[in-house]
């Protein structure tokens, strides 16, 4: 299986023959869509805007939750519908089961992607029970499928590499039966090829995440400007953490890592943003041991601000698939502090300004901000440019929309 990762992992194998045929409509199946904040509801809202920028029609199915209805269907213009299932989250133990969300399906789900006659439906997390029932509806089953995994373990939230028994039993089970009903597979990184290669013998296309370059390249020179709009210190070397507030994520280890250095320095600004179940625990250590603050989510279209406003940015991750924010760290320039583990250093592999650690515990954290601290006046910027290229989302939906004319019939 290795040798098909390696052959789908460059361009030119996406096409199956001379004649490629057009895509020409797209159904996105995903559990999380905005205003839903993460990885995978960025990453949907990211490809679904290039895709109806280059012609093609797209449909978005979605978990809802507090609907008043069983689903509701939003219109936005002639090339994006977007429909929102209503959701149940039945459980939330352990933490990272907080966004779980099993939708209310029926046939009226099929009833709508029919009528759309989508040539292709793609579907987006391998965790999540909605798009178990649209790989499952027999009635669909004529659709090519294609499978993004976003992800790798995604249960104990304490465990160095999120590995448990339970995953693995389902991986055995469920997601091998899963994966038996789709066509084909993207995976973000070769970490995660490797991973979801042990389950199925169909076609791994390797294609990252990716970032909106422009937004940042347009903006790094407000720097200062951005420091004083969010009132931050503008003689300081700012230290970003971005991210859920659980323990996955390691922001207690930062936090206690912030708290050290802000005993021993008083150089250094840190925030915290984000949201979660450690909220308040976060909130009490910032107050009374770290210089810095506690800040909640920014709107996206405001999201490069903070990343360009800062320094340095810490990903202590407990386990990581890829990490959409480290593309944000990089295209705001930023030297990053992160995890040696998952799909973190396939990211970073060619990026410069970079400290890898291990394990994710306040004293390696500690001592990789003051490692970064020391490579933050350092300039590599050919490297960065051509590391961004790669990530950028024009380039990553040109791959997208070639891995999807690999399955068309």
């Amino acid at each position: 299986m290795l040798n098909s990762i390696n052959a789908l992992d460059i361009g030119e194998p996406y096409k199956r023959s001379k004649v490629v045929k057009k895509v020409h409509r797209v159904t996105i199946v995903t559990p999380f869509y905005p205003p839903d904040p993460g990885g995978i509801a960025v990453h949907v809202y990211e490809l679904v805007n290039r895709l109806t920028s280059f012609g093609i029609k797209c449909q978005v199915i979605t978990c809802a939750r507090n609907s008043r209805s069983l689903y509701w269907v939003k219109r936005m213009g002639d090339g994006l519908e977007v429909v929102g299932v209503n959701s149940v989250t039945p459980i939330s133990f352990p933490e990272t089961m907080r966004s779980f969300r099993i939708p209310f399906y029926s046939m009226f789900i099929r009833d709508i992607i029919c009528p759309f006659d989508p040539d292709i439906i793609h579907l987006h997390g391998h965790h999540y029970p909605i798009n178990w029932l649209v790989a499952f509806d027999q009635k669909l089953r004529d659709i090519p499928k294609v499978l993004t995994v976003h992800g790798m373990y995604a249960l104990n939230p304490y465990n160095i590499g999120g590995k448990t028994i339970i995953e693995e039993i389902f991986n055995q089970t469920l997601l091998r039966s899963f994966l038996s009903k789709i066509d084909g597979v993207i995976a973000l990184t070769r970490t995660i090829a490797k991973y979801i290669s042990r389950y199925t013998h169909k076609p791994i296309f390797i294609i990252p995440n990716g970032v909106n370059v422009n937004v940042f390249q347009e903006n790094l020179h407000r720097k200062m400007e951005y420091r004083r709009n969010y009132g931050l210190p503008e003689d300081r070397k700012v230290v970003l953490f971005r991210g859920r507030f659980n323990h996955v994520k390691g922001i207690i280890e930062y936090s206690e890592a912030a708290a050290i250095l802000s005993r021993l320095r008083n150089d250094i600004y840190f925030l915290a943003v984000g949201d979660g179940p450690l909220k308040s625990i976060i909130i009490k250590i910032f107050e009374k041991y770290v210089n810095g603050q506690v800040m909640f989510w920014t709107p996206y279209e405001r999201i490069h601000e903070l990343y360009i406003a800062s320094d340095i940015y810490v990903m202590p991750s407990k386990w990581e698939a890829f990490g959409i924010t480290l593309l944000e760290s990089m295209a705001a320039d930023l030297v990053i502090v992160a995890t040696n583990i998952g799909g973190i250093p396939d990211v970073l592999d060619q990026y410069p300004r970079k400290v890898l650690i291990y394990p994710p515990v306040t004293r390696s954290i500690l001592y990789g901000i003051i490692d970064a601290l020391k490579m933050t006046d350092e300039q590599h910027q050919q490297k960065r440019q051509d590391v961004l290229r790669h990530y950028d989302w024009e380039n990553i939906a040109r791959k997208v929309i070639s891995s999807y004319t690999y399955f068309l019939k």
